[in-house]
């Protein structure tokens, strides 16, 4: 049977249209829409100023203090360190200690305050008899040359001594101490206005309620 060529053609145009029907429908089906990736480029640079802004306020609030740190120590003299750093910080920060230092009589982990100083004794030194030839020298370890103060009853001058009282807040101890009565606890000194935590970390091992 021998087509015409007229029948030739429609037979290719209807092959092309299914060929076309079939492929559009392939299309379809498996087609995904492109996925666009919008930079935000303000949002981004806001975020990273604010990070800045943080790091910048956070080196800011580091407190550096003081400290004078003298006796058995390679380098004696005045130190930086960061608050809430210990006696074991100073004495690096002075060289480290001689041979001749005594490290029974020395608290390294003690919290230092600013300003004050740390006195490293040296093998066979009495911190007794150091203590009297001067009291407003702080030892690495204050309850072995002062003994502990006792709150309830230190006078303003005595409280002076422990490290970091000066005479406002010794004034205040003894104020609040008349006007609510005897500490029960050493803790309870931290409810005296100027007090807190790390003051009362410096402090605790030099006071006694009894």
């Amino acid at each position: 049977m021998e087509f015409t060529k007229r029948e030739k053609i429609l037979s290719v145009a209807v092959i092309l249209m299914l060929l076309l029907l079939i492929g559009s429908q392939y299309l379809t089906s498996h087609w995904k829409e492109p996925q666009i990736t919008v930079y935000k480029e303000d949002s981004h640079r806001k975020i990273t100023d604010e990070q800045a802004d943080k790091e910048t306020n956070h080196e800011q609030e580091e407190k550096i203090i003081m400290v004078d740190v003298c006796g058995e120590v390679f380098q004696p003299g005045v130190v930086s360190l960061k608050d809430g750093a210990r006696v074991i910080d100073a004495v690096k920060a002075a060289g480290g200690l001689l041979d001749t230092a005594d490290r029974r009589q020395i608290n390294l982990a003690r919290i230092v305050t600013d300003g004050e100083q740390v006195y490293i004794p040296k093998i066979g030194e009495n911190m007794m008899e150091q203590g009297n030839k001067n009291m407003n020298q702080d030892t690495a370890m204050p309850v072995q040359k002062k003994g502990k103060i006792n709150i309830n009853t230190a006078s303003v001058a005595e409280l002076e001594t422990l490290n970091g009282i000066g005479k406002v807040l010794a004034e205040r101890i003894v104020q609040y101490r008349q006007e609510n009565g005897n500490f029960k606890e050493i803790k309870d000194i931290m409810k005296v206005s100027g007090i807190g935590e790390k003051k009362y970390e410096g402090i605790k091992d030099c006071i006694t309620t009894q």
